[in-house]
């Protein structure tokens, strides 16, 4: 039976159940537009809750990593002696250098410390960005040296993630979330820990690069050589669109996916059947577009998952308002997808992808090959967002249809063009 018969469900569209996004055709000034674009980072990212890195990179006292963020500044997220994290402006108090950096200034790093020296003129400051330490502080004039620091900024954890907010007032992060992102924290992220990733820069609107992963009409043409490189046969392995659940709440969304279940447990030492007309490195390695086939466990299956109870789940990709999503696939791993926005025309692009520690070669090589193609996916998506910016900005076309595969990504722009729209209204 095909794929199109065996998961179709019959049911209607979706986008009329959210009658407030309409149905009619859509500008994309949003994203071709610099006042647009200077006005939502004013709105939205020095206002949201961003996140910055997972809690394993800093396991113990003294562990910290920066992040530069494009119109936002440098960082420096650091583990506490009680446990805590705190995350600070990376800027010294004298005279204003960047304070923890190695060979190049605008490179990330990481690391471990007691105490951060800044390289210019020596001043020190304690893991909590306190001064502890000025160079000659004879030499200077009515100096408090308790009033000096690296200013400290908003800093939470969610299920291991690790979040920072820029304004002066933020609301809590759990706040923030809501109770939809709370069925996720029994799920055992800590538990996924062989990590790979993926970072570009793309020469287009950070928006777009989001419209590209919310859909999946895309697949048989910008994936065709993954999927079949007969274009007609790869339409018909593509899931119909009845057969996936969408949500959509506050600011956030979440979409869930089919996905082909895991082959048959193989007998040791050997490759097991080949099915699904494999090729020929999925079957030796036992992983393919959608995970190891030999799956591992990690502890009892999460009720909380697949809430649409679609069939042959997949997986499920939590969208939180602004730039981030964590994908949580059944065959237990994960991916997470972040976009920063640098200017109206560029943006950087960071995959994660999360797997449970490998019992063996096997399992360790499958995961390589999850981990390439999830890679060599990202690629050919970035591609069209390129072309996409290009297109858009002469301008030539200024209304754009979406269909009802689109339902996020309507939303999507939406609820970025609310969020500038009220910010803009309380400050005329």
């Amino acid at each position: 039976m095909a794929i199109q018969d065996k998961l179709a469900t019959g049911r209607g569209k979706f986008t009329p159940g959210y009658p407030e996004l309409g149905t009619a055709p859509v500008s994309y000034e949003d994203s071709i537009s610099e006042e647009f674009f200077r006005a939502e980072r004013d709105a939205i990212f020095k206002r949201s809750w961003l996140k910055v890195g997972r809690i394993e990179q800093i396991p113990a006292t003294g562990r910290y990593f920066t992040r530069e963020l494009s119109g936002l500044g440098s960082i420096v997220v650091v583990r506490q002696a009680d446990g805590s994290v705190k995350a600070l402006h990376n800027v010294c108090a004298h005279r204003g250098n960047k304070v923890v950096w190695q060979e190049h200034p605008a490179a990330e790093s990481a690391g471990t410390c007691r105490t951060f020296t800044c390289k210019y003129h020596g001043w020190r400051y304690g893991l909590d960005g306190k001064v502890d330490h000025i160079t000659n502080a004879e030499q200077f004039f009515d100096l408090d040296p308790s009033a000096l620091k690296m200013p400290e900024l908003h800093c939470d954890v969610w299920a291991g993630f690790i979040f920072v907010n820029f304004a002066e007032h933020a609301e809590p992060l759990r706040a923030f979330l809501g109770d939809r992102f709370g069925v996720l924290d029994a799920y055992p992220f800590d538990k996924m820990t062989e990590h790979y990733g993926y970072k570009t820069r793309i020469k287009g609107n950070w928006k777009l690069s989001i419209d590209a992963v919310l859909e999946w009409y895309h697949p048989p043409y910008v994936h065709g050589r993954f999927i079949d490189p007969d274009v007609s046969k790869a339409e018909k392995m593509v899931p119909p669109i009845d057969s996936y659940h969408y949500d959509v709440w506050s600011t956030h969304m979440l979409t869930s996916v089919p996905g082909p279940p895991p082959l048959p447990p193989r007998a040791p030492g050997s490759l097991g059947p080949a099915q699904r007309d494999q090729k020929w490195i999925y079957k030796l390695f036992r992983a393919g577009l959608f995970g190891p086939d030999d799956v591992q466990d990690v502890g009892a299956p999460q009720e909380a998952l697949n809430p649409g109870k679609i069939r042959s789940w997949g997986n499920d990709s939590y969208w939180l308002f602004p730039n981030f999503s964590v994908q949580i696939w059944a065959r237990n791993f994960y991916i997470t997808y972040q976009y920063w926005p640098e200017a109206v025309d560029s943006h950087s692009y960071e995959l994660d992808i999360y797997f449970p520690k490998p019992a063996d070669a096997a399992e360790r090589l499958a995961q390589e090959l999850v981990a390439a193609s999830t890679i060599e996916f990202a690629m050919q998506d970035s591609n069209t967002v390129e072309a996409t910016h290009q297109s858009l900005s002469t301008r030539a076309t200024q209304q754009f249809h979406l269909s009802d595969q689109e339902l996020l990504i309507r939303n999507f722009h939406k609820v970025i063009r609310d969020a500038v729209a009220a910010h803009t209204a309380a400050h005329d």
